[in-house]
């Protein structure tokens, strides 16, 4: 007897953590090639496929920031703000953030140039991450503008969180947090920021951002981090969060004037630029991130039993960095069901040393397995500062999301010794973990895919003015 033929659905799942390659004549980096995860399910346990709807990218990187540059979303356009040859320092973000500053920064010497600005400083904004070694500079910054900065004499800084000497103290922010601030940027007449602006799951990346945790001290970002990462009103959508609302403020003491706002599409290529204001250019630019990457919540069908996500971003080495969307897809999960996160995490090779792609994640392993015994053990260990939250504010979250889902990591066959010993679940086969899956939550579990979690976020999850709380899983039964 034949079984009655069965409709299926074949997802393609983002897997990739490639730097892009440089082609075309406008020199935008453009992905060529996209590696996929392929997955035969049956269509009938597909809740929902979210795929972003996202407009084309810009031709010409260079030329889409001078026209940002002038033409604010308010306020003063740049040559405005350097009017008088005023002091400036312009931030740019790490290493880890695919923002293309290399073509960015063109149209923003141009300007500092005209200006007659005879003192001038790009700093990275490392927070704590490690410095940029000399390739990552050359390919952050590009060969070309290094050499025209030597002739203006612009030096490039990097944030070096422990050397106190190099901090402004500025105060206290009303939440609590001892504000120590580069003093390039305390030194200087006009501030400005280059960064990418995305949901995350501490609200929202860029603008204040580059500043805090950007080029601030050590104390500055571990109080941050340690106080409100954990909060319930940090999460993915929350503009007003505690944690971003600290953020926000401490690059209003620090006198931040004005950011450049990038969106980048899930192929890593600038889709628009916002420039104006600290906080209104950022804010625009997130109203437009969400017009674009939030969807509407699954309340009538869901939640799904399992979520499958994805990883695109091209500058994304560790699974620290992938695994933010684990935090967003728990919003579309039941308690008790299954994450499998896609993630390669091949790794990266810095001026420090090599890293492994499951780097830092091994600091949760003295709290494993997920119990709720030992997650207030961590909470005490946070809050008695024996956790260095730098660290702790990504694999923390992830780790409250696995004491209620059960998370698969698929990935290369280099991290499963790693993932093993931390005490994740891992396997370099999307088909072994999805049947696993089904095997744990039955024929009927229902499946929804986020190709680009660490993008997407409920609709419903975004808050920008009132002081948010975590979407209540009840309300998605």
């Amino acid at each position: 007897m034949t079984e009655p033929h069965r409709e299926t659905y074949r997802a393609r799942i983002p897997y990739e953590s490639l730097d892009p390659l440089t082609i075309g004549s406008a020199g935008d980096d453009t992905l060529v090639h996209r590696d996929e995860l392929e997955l035969e399910m049956p269509a009938a346990n597909l809740l929902a496929a979210i795929y972003p709807d996202e407009p084309p990218p810009v031709p010409d990187t260079t030329a889409e920031a001078r026209r940002a540059l002038s033409s604010p979303v308010a306020g003063p356009t740049l040559a405005e703000l350097l009017a008088g040859g005023r002091s400036v320092t312009v931030v740019i973000d790490n290493q880890f953030r695919p923002t293309p500053a290399s073509r960015i920064l063109p149209a923003v010497l141009d300007e500092i140039e005209r200006a007659g600005t005879t003192e001038a400083t790009v700093i990275t904004g490392n927070g704590k991450v490690f410095p940029l070694s000399d390739s990552d500079i050359e390919q952050k910054v590009g060969r070309e503008n290094l050499d025209r900065m030597a002739r203006l004499g612009i030096p490039l800084l990097q944030n070096d969180p422990l050397n106190y000497d190099a901090y402004t103290y500025l105060g206290v922010t009303s939440r609590g947090t001892p504000a120590y601030v580069h003093r390039s940027i305390t030194d200087h007449d006009v501030v400005i920021s280059i960064g990418q602006a995305q949901a995350n799951h501490w609200g929202y990346g860029g603008g204040g951002k580059l500043i805090m945790p950007g080029v601030c001290a050590d104390a500055t970002i571990e109080a941050n981090h340690a106080n409100f990462t954990m909060s319930p009103q940090t999460h993915y959508g929350a503009l007003a969060g505690p944690m971003r609302s600290d953020i926000d403020e401490i690059a209003t003491m620090a006198g931040l004037d004005a950011t450049l706002d990038v969106l980048l599409d899930t192929r890593g290529r600038v889709i628009e630029m916002y420039f104006g204001p600290h906080p209104v250019s950022h804010r625009r630019a997130i109203e437009r991130f969400n017009a674009i990457y939030t969807f509407e919540p699954l309340a009538e069908q869901g939640p799904a039993d399992i979520a499958i996500c994805g990883v695109f971003a091209p500058t994304d080495h560790l699974f620290f960095h992938t695994g933010w969307g684990c935090m967003s897809a728990d919003y579309v999960v039941r308690d008790g069901g299954t994450i499998i996160y896609t993630s390669p995490s091949p790794g990266v090779h810095t001026a420090i040393g090599d890293f492994p792609g499951l780097a830092l994640m091994d600091l949760m392993k003295p709290y494993m397995p997920p119990t709720q015994a030992n997650y207030e053990r961590m909470l005490r260990d946070i809050h008695a500062r024996v956790i260095q939250m730098w660290a702790g504010c990504i694999w923390a979250p992830i780790y409250e999301v696995m004491l209620k889902k059960h998370l698969t990591l698929v990935t290369l066959a280099e991290n499963l010794e790693m993932a093993a010993d931390i005490g994740i679940d891992a396997t370099t086969s999307l088909d072994e973990a999805f049947a696993a899956a089904m095997e744990r939550h039955g024929p009927d579990a229902k499946v929804v895919i986020l190709p680009y979690a660490r993008y997407q976020l409920p609709a419903n999850m975004v808050r920008l003015d009132a002081q948010p709380l975590r979407f209540p899983q009840e309300a998605l039964r």
